[in-house]
């Protein structure tokens, strides 16, 4: 009996094996930049698909963003042909993403937030390749924001920039201890005319948390959008 129990030990020992070497980052000779642990101490608590995201302003009116896309973990950079018959892979990467809409399957009502592990320069359409440097770097793109580049309103994409000083804020009995602020320094309210379930843009000012997202909003109506 024991070296039947033994046996069982055995195999489940080497399935565990197998199965805990399949995220290894050196399995497949390919280079994988990983999240550090500094790194992941700056990702969102990650939040299910399904889940809405409440805002409440001063007015008691509510805007509701729900959840349709939350990943996190190891990704890979590959090319390849249209049709998918050939691929190539290059390189592993960690990465996080968010994305959740105000008005549930219209894309322009959908804020994104990407935060990566990334090869910043890299190209692999010229030989020799060009492996690139790893770098966290993060950005996100929020539907109301009445920053954009160029003469395209709905380029909205606002970058993270981690490596300066978060600030604090308590509203609703919780404190937030890495928040960042963005502005975008405009007064135009973009898209006056559209009517609910769309909105103007008219928020200049996002406050961003390190682990919680996009906690609070102001737009140019004087209206404090928070999280609930």
């Amino acid at each position: 009996m024991k070296t039947k129990n033994k046996i069982i030990a055995l195999v489940f020992g080497i399935f565990f094996l197998i199965s805990c070497s399949k995220d290894e980052p050196d399995n497949d000779g390919l280079p994988y930049y990983q999240f550090t642990q500094d790194e992941k101490n700056k990702l969102i608590n990650e939040p299910n698909v399904g889940d809405e995201i409440i805002y409440k302003n001063q007015d008691n009116e509510l805007l509701k963003f729900k959840i349709y896309n939350s990943k996190k973990g190891k990704t890979t950079y590959t090319t390849g042909t249209f049709a998918g018959s050939y691929s190539s892979q290059y390189f592993h990467y960690d990465r996080q993403e968010i994305s959740m809409w105000y008005a549930e399957g219209y894309i322009f009502t959908s804020c994104e937030i990407d935060i990566q592990k990334y090869p910043v320069g890299s190209n692999y359409q010229v030989s020799p390749t060009i492996a690139g440097t790893p770098k966290f770097y993060g950005y996100f793109k929020f539907p109301l924001w009445n920053g954009y580049y160029g003469t395209n309103i709905y380029e909205n994409t606002i970058s993270i920039n981690f490596d300066i000083p978060t600030t604090i804020m308590t509203f609703n009995g919780k404190t937030y201890t890495k928040v960042r602020t963005f502005e975008s320094n405009k007064t135009e309210v973009l898209d006056q005319t559209v009517s609910l379930p769309f909105r103007p843009k008219n928020v200049n000012i996002i406050y961003y948390d390190d682990n919680f997202g996009i906690i609070g909003f102001d737009d140019l109506n004087g209206k404090l959008w928070r999280i609930q």
